[in-house]
């Protein structure tokens, strides 16, 4: 790649008292793609350079009135020449020579007769260099701008934060107290629902025993479905503000994970599922709290068995690896739709399920929040053929096998 390729015509200065080397040097690097500018005494090569301001210079060492060094020197000491690369070029081949070069400030010392291949990338490094260099200034000086008024930015916000830390305190305040009202509240809420709500379900139970009308038992048992329903509800939603609000305390023990999906089957069985359990023959223990994780695979398994059809069938298994324990729940439902996907586990989000539902949306957000709080994580994604499954993992520190 010629340096003209790269975006930009380099300039370079040769300069040399013998006009065979100037046509030598100067058909070489123009082939290159470089733009020469010619200079065949140091008198003349000071005045083209404040003149071209070239981006490298070759500089013969031997030259009358003004030699190399001098020329180099005087290049260094202006503030205009000062950071334009130098390279001599000279036969001069003693090590006095060449270490007076680099004092006087080349960056490189090529002898004469010179390689020309090695000529051209030497000439091509200090390009890059140079070229780089100055994309480095370039983007300083705008940093150091921006550093600039940014900080003339931050002196002039900075009046302002007392009062506005003070308005801030205020707000937090006030929405710290609105936080521990509508927490009161929900509990309020649930228990003067879930009261009311007990003496429906009783007066139901009831009234079973006196009608003998099959469609007015029916009523019945849909009044109760509903009823239940909302103590469900209730019982939820005040749970999801005891976690939210960190007033849920812990109680950690060692329960034997495949008991406990035993008991859980049971759960399906009676909402007219088939039930495949698909268990490890060890025993799995882990460390949790037994609530929270009987009400988070309540959750899961209501969303299964409500997003699936009757009859269809409904798995659960429990997969051992050397670093977690997954328990998965999969149903034979529709699945979830990719936008469903995206917000699964946010509140109310049933509305964008591929299935219609009734649902409060409360489900899987609490079952997520329920398995944060118990440090493990969950997983939801839809199968090959058709359902979805919803995969619970601990961490291998939290389960033991036997």
């Amino acid at each position: 790649m010629t340096c003209e390729q790269q975006n930009k015509k380099y300039k370079v200065l040769l300069v040399d008292n013998i006009p065979s080397n100037l046509n030598l040097l100067s058909d070489i690097l123009s082939q290159e793609g470089l733009g020469i500018i010619l200079a065949t005494d140091g008198k003349d090569a000071i005045i083209a350079a404040h003149r071209e301001i070239p981006d490298l210079i070759l500089l013969d060492i031997a030259m009358p009135d003004l030699d190399g060094y001098d020329v180099c020197e005087k290049l260094k000491n202006d503030d205009l020449t000062r950071e334009i690369p130098v390279i001599f070029l000279t036969a001069r081949n003693e090590e006095e020579d060449i270490l007076r070069g680099f004092d006087v400030g080349a960056v490189d010392y090529i002898m004469k007769p010179f390689y020309y291949p090695v000529l051209i990338a030497r000439v091509k490094t200090q390009l890059e260099l140079r070229n780089k260099t100055q994309q480095l200034q370039s983007v300083n000086t705008h940093l150091e701008e921006l550093v600039r008024k940014r900080t003339a930015e931050l002196q002039d916000s900075n009046k302002n934060l007392s009062a506005l830390n003070h308005k801030l305190k205020s707000a937090y305040d006030e929405l710290s107290n609105l936080h521990k009202v509508k927490n009161e509240f929900i509990r309020h809420i649930n228990h003067e629902l879930r009261t009311p709500l007990q003496g429906i379900h009783g007066f139901t139970l009831i009234l079973e025993d006196l009608i003998q009308s099959p469609e007015q038992q029916e009523y019945l048992h849909s009044i109760n479905r509903l009823v239940n329903r909302l103590v469900h509800l209730s019982e939820i939603s005040l749970l999801f503000t005891e976690i939210r609000s960190d007033n849920y305390k812990l109680e950690l023990e060692e329960i034997n994970l495949n008991e406990f999906v035993l008991k859980q089957s049971t759960h399906i069985e009676a909402q007219q599922r088939k039930i495949v359990l698909d268990l490890p023959e060890n025993q799995i223990f882990i460390k949790t709290d037994h609530k929270l994780l009987s009400t988070c695979m309540n959750l899961i398994i209501d969303n299964a068995v409500k997003f699936s059809p009757e009859n269809s069938q409904i798995t659960i298994k429990i997969l051992n690896s050397d670093h977690k324990v997954m328990l998965e729940v999969l149903d034979q439902g529709p699945g979830f739709s990719k936008k469903a996907l995206k917000n699964i586990f946010e509140l109310f989000s049933t509305d964008n399920l591929q299935y219609q539902t009734e649902g409060f949306g409360m489900g899987l957000a609490t079952a997520k929040l329920i398995l944060n709080l118990l440090s493990a994580d969950m997983k939801i994604f839809n199968l090959a053929a058709s359902g979805a499954c919803v995969q619970l993992v601990f961490p291998l520190s939290a389960s033991k096998s036997d």
